[in-house]
């Protein structure tokens, strides 16, 4: 761990000196590799411990986004109301040094991955409007539903029906009050719901989760991909994101925000897929800020 408290030691001297946003990137960057040794050497925890127990780490959870991460009101790292910070950010209340980290944690490449998702889904959505009279999506863990934001900057067309699936009845209903020009119906539920329903009442032409698979260990990831498939009409996709093994912040994620997610990279999601559904055809992506690797998953209009 020498090399762990130097970083540390480093970016809280260099911070308390003359704060800015490239202290918190390098930050980021170094502690990258370190969690790398950690998890290869079954030493995360003690990874973690070292990070929460250096003076930096209370200096960085005067940031309101890295701090509800840490605390996880709603049980879980990365809610709703958490990635707002992102997604619909506001002028701080913060000043020195706490807001110079918000503005880092909320801006660097992690968080660009996150606005990068926010518009690609925005696009899928509209592309699957342009092709359908009425388009029908199905959300899965589906949150604040953000690319509705972005949707509206697309088209003013609301040819589509949402189901709006999450355990958060206030997520679904922030969703459904935000965003009245569409039709949304909420279903409070979790997804391992649509795991355990043998007989699929309702088909979609679109099928997404955005953040859900983070979360997944391979069992179930597997499980759930095959009964979001059986769910699309013939014709349909269904896309699913992951964070990757070598994306940005997963040190300074794990070390300081007790956020810890299941990465996986293009060969996982291929073998999810395959797993899955073996017959169907796929594409696999990383977007462009190369945080986050795509799955999307084709019904096949003869196979169906």
């Amino acid at each position: 761990m020498d090399r762990l408290k130097s970083i540390l030691t480093e970016a809280h001297e260099r911070l308390s000196a003359e704060p800015g946003l490239g202290i918190i990137d390098w930050l980021a960057t170094e502690l990258g590799s370190s969690f790398d040794e950690a998890v290869t050497g079954g030493d995360l925890q003690e990874f973690q411990t070292f990070c929460r127990s250096h003076p930096l780490s209370q200096i960085l959870l005067m940031d309101p986004y890295a701090r509800r991460a840490f605390e996880k009101p709603r049980g879980y790292a990365g809610d709703a109301v958490m990635l707002d910070y992102i997604y619909r950010p506001t002028q701080s209340s913060l000043d020195g040094l706490a807001s110079v980290i918000h503005e880092a944690t909320t801006t660097l490449p992690n968080a660009k991955s996150i606005l990068w998702r926010q518009d690609y889904l925005a696009h899928l959505i509209n592309r699957t409007m342009i092709s359908r009279e009425t388009a029908e999506v199905l959300s899965v863990a589906s949150g604040h539903m953000r690319e509705l934001d972005r949707l509206r900057d697309i088209t003013k067309d609301t040819n589509v029906r949402f189901t709006a699936l999450d355990q958060d009845a206030a997520s679904i209903s922030e969703a459904q009050t935000t965003y009245r020009e569409y039709a949304i119906l909420g279903e409070t539920k979790s997804f391992a719901s649509l795991i355990r329903e043998r007989v699929v009442a309702k088909r979609y032409d679109l099928i997404y989760s955005a953040g859900l698979f983070d979360y997944l260990q391979d069992s179930t990831a597997v499980a759930l991909i095959k009964a979001m498939f059986a769910r699309l009409e013939p014709g349909g996709v269904l896309s699913i994101a992951n964070f990757t093994r070598d994306s940005h912040g997963r040190g300074f994620m794990a070390g300081f925000m007790d956020w810890c997610l299941n990465y996986r990279n293009e060969e996982d999601l291929r073998s999810l897929a395959d797993a899955a559904c073996p017959k169907a055809s796929h594409r696999i992506f990383r977007d462009q800020p190369r945080n986050v690797v795509f799955l999307e998953v084709f019904a096949d209009r003869n196979e169906q």
